[in-house]
């Protein structure tokens, strides 16, 4: 039995009937054509989608492809940003760093040694460098017999002192050379005063002083005596047409007089201990001997 389009072909079927059935086939299938086509269509414009979809793909795969390279890229530029750049905010605290203190040339005195306005005894002496202390040096003398220094109680007072018990540290090699200023023209009689050592005997005690002249005339005889304000001390007064020096107890040495420009000793002497006391020493010194001739009197207030 053969089958065609669901109708059953049998010896009973006639020409008419066959033609019959292939109409209405034919009607059938012209019926479904509308169908058909509308699906035919359907299926191309949904091809049409998928390869609009696949190619916007495609090309947004390949921009960031190349997004990607632009970033790995070192030469670039960076994208714009609207977000402002973050700078460090100076900080309003100092920053506190430790100030090194400058190195200055330091002159050591192994004695009580004057200061003078100018290099030599005929100049005055405005102040004593006292044994064991130290002092700023600005300048030295040419010839090495000279430190000028900053006279300690006034800064702004520059005075000459005597290099012989003086010894230098720091960088005194630096310090300049100043000439010294001419020697004044001494006059008349005239000296100064200058406390050198405080001498402790046991009984009786002393003190020296170092007397520069200064004047034209020489020294030929002295006279000390002492006001003791504490109290206690007992000074005594002396009187000599020599003068001495008391490195001890006992004198190691005596000079005549003093002529212009000489310095040495004189001394005071008490039957107490005068250490510490505040003293007044009233010393004259006469161009004659025995307290003859012009004399000058000047007082030397310290605490020995």
């Amino acid at each position: 039995m053969n089958k065609t389009q669901g109708v059953t072909l049998n010896k009973k079927t006639t020409p008419k009937m066959f033609v019959f059935v292939s109409v209405l086939i034919l009607i059938s299938l012209a019926c479904n054509l509308p169908s058909m086509a509308k699906t035919a269509g359907s299926q191309d414009t949904a091809r049409q989608v998928e390869t609009s979809i696949a190619e916007t793909l495609e090309a947004r795969k390949q921009g960031d492809g190349q997004d990607q390279g632009a970033e790995g890229d070192d030469n670039a530029a960076p994208p714009a940003s609207d977000t402002p750049e973050v700078t460090d905010t100076p900080s309003l605290t100092p920053t506190i760093t430790d100030t090194p203190t400058p190195e200055v040339a330091m002159i050591y005195s192994s004695a009580n040694t004057n200061c003078r306005v100018g290099p030599g005894t005929s100049f005055a002496a405005i102040y004593t460098v006292n044994e064991g202390t130290e002092v700023e040096a600005v300048a030295q003398g040419p010839y090495g017999e000279f430190w000028y220094i900053k006279h300690p109680d006034q800064p702004s007072t520059i005075c000459a002192m005597w290099s012989k018990y003086a010894t230098p540290s720091g960088p005194y090699e630096l310090l300049p050379i100043w000439t010294p200023m001419p020697t004044p023209t001494p006059k008349g009689l005239d000296f100064t005063i200058s406390y050198h050592k405080y001498l402790d005997c046991g009984g009786p005690w002393g003190v020296q002083y170092r007397i520069d002249n200064i004047g034209s005339k020489t020294l030929e005889s002295w006279t000390s005596s002492v006001t003791d304000h504490t109290g206690g001390s007992n000074p005594q007064v002396w009187t000599d047409d020599k003068f001495y020096d008391y490195s001890t107890c006992v004198s190691t040495g005596v000079q005549e007089d003093l002529t212009t420009g000489e310095a040495y000793y004189v001394f005071s002497y008490f039957f107490g201990d005068p250490k510490n006391h505040k003293i007044t020493s009233h010393i004259k010194l006469c161009a004659k001997n025995g307290l003859g001739g012009e004399c000058k009197t000047k007082n030397y207030k310290h605490k020995p």
